[in-house]
């Protein structure tokens, strides 16, 4: 595996939990392997995730409205475990997020969220809970419902992507929707749900959401107290945090419950990460990354609009990089990967593995993954029940894996 060490100084360190994290024996790039666990059978990946329910299984979501089982051999099932009607009439529409409720071995529940095509559902974003009858069976029997639908959006910039975090909360993922910067000053408006990541409580009591926006009648979910604009009056108070243009991938670090989103810019890519009783404004539009837009060269956008800096941003271009891919802070068992925040972009297709720096930066590794640059190349990383880590290419159908060098 080639290596080409980059540097990157990031505005912010890790989480403490990560920031505490002895450094490796050996650079990333040398102590981790990329294994491809399958290389045809899949069609448009754009998720994969583990029930976690001790069946070794994992799930991969494909694109044009597939759920699709691998076994524990690592076998791809030939039938779908659920298949739905979406909308693809874009390449960033469709079947786009997949979460296991942590309780899913005893509860069978599992929850996607894709654009919808069926009719009450077209131009948005949809969150559906499947109820399964028997949670290890390998297809899907049992009931489902519409939880939440976000209106507005018809074609790309969706975002999509859906985790719960370790505090038993739903978190997703909202695009600002089509169109350029100046299309999108709902992006920081916290009466509108697009350009935003949500949280919600979708528990066995939760229901009838109060200033929530996110559902006509009665909902069939909760807003959690803490949420930073619950109980305002005229404010949705899903919201979590806010002022983002196309959070196609975010991950929320087990051990510390921050998210990190990688958040696809029109100019600039950026990493933020949000920590409870931060400020949720990441800036958008008003800002792209540290840069106002449209840029004047100045980087000084967070400190003038009061919002959030990223932790990390880069211009488009640079090592061919177009579209970050948001990844996940690493807490499985690789001693070259602990407490690192692996993530990848979407068009240079490498992996990038990244440390604190003992001056508060960052330092990365770029690690060539073994797959040719190209757009839409490496689009989500996942992780199996041991906390290992898997990714997709979602132009080739390819399954990876991390594993450590024995």
């Amino acid at each position: 595996m080639n290596l080409r060490p980059v540097t990157l100084l990031l505005l912010a360190a890790l989480a403490p939990g990560c920031a505490e994290s002895a450094p490796p024996a050996t650079a990333p790039g040398e102590g981790i392997r990329v294994v491809q666990v399958l290389h045809e059978g899949l069609q448009f990946p754009t998720a994969v995730a583990s029930p976690r329910d001790g069946s070794g299984r994992m799930f991969v979501l494909e694109r044009e409205g597939r759920i699709r089982v691998l076994d524990r051999e690592g076998g791809l099932l030939p039938e779908p475990y659920y298949a739905r009607d979406v909308a693809t009439m874009d390449i960033e529409q469709g079947l786009l997020g997949l979460a296991f409720d942590p309780g899913f071995s005893e509860n069978g529940r599992i929850y996607i969220a894709y654009s919808g095509a069926a009719e009450g559902e077209r131009h948005g974003l949809v969150l559906r809970r499947l109820q399964a009858g028997d949670p290890a069976a390998d297809r899907f029997e049992g009931t489902e419902h519409m939880v939440m639908r976000v209106e507005g959006l018809v074609a790309n910039h969706n975002g999509g992507d859906i985790h719960f975090g370790p505090d038993g909360m739903l978190y997703w993922a909202i695009g600002a929707g089509t169109g350029e910067p100046a299309d999108h000053a709902h992006a920081r408006r916290t009466d509108n749900l697009l350009g935003k990541i949500l949280r919600i409580d979708v528990g066995d009591d939760a229901s009838g959401a109060r200033n929530g926006c996110g559902q006509k009648g009665r909902a069939a979910y909760a807003i959690p107290a803490d949420n930073p604009f619950a109980g305002k009056r005229g404010e949705c108070g899903e919201i979590y945090v806010l002022g983002l243009r196309n959070p196609w991938r975010f991950g929320i670090d087990a051990a510390s419950g921050d998210v990190w989103i990688g958040d696809v810019g029109k100019d600039r890519e950026e990493i933020s990460r949000y920590r409870a009783g931060d400020n949720p404004d990441q800036g958008y539009p008003a800002c792209q990354g540290s840069h106002d837009y449209p840029s004047t060269g100045a980087t000084d956008c967070p400190q003038r609009t009061g919002t959030s800096a990223p932790v990390f941003d880069y211009d488009r271009g640079v090592n061919g990089r177009c579209a970050v891919t948001g990844g996940v802070v690493y807490r499985g068992s690789i001693p070259a990967l602990k407490g690192a925040y692996v993530f990848s972009d979407s068009c240079s297709s490498e992996l990038l593995v990244g440390r604190p720096s003992a001056g508060g930066g960052l330092e990365v590794e770029s690690i060539d993954s073994g797959i040719a640059p190209g757009y839409g190349t490496v689009a989500s990383f996942g992780e199996d029940e041991d906390g290992e880590l898997w990714f997709i290419n979602h132009q080739n159908g390819g399954l990876y894996r991390i594993r450590g060098r024995d």
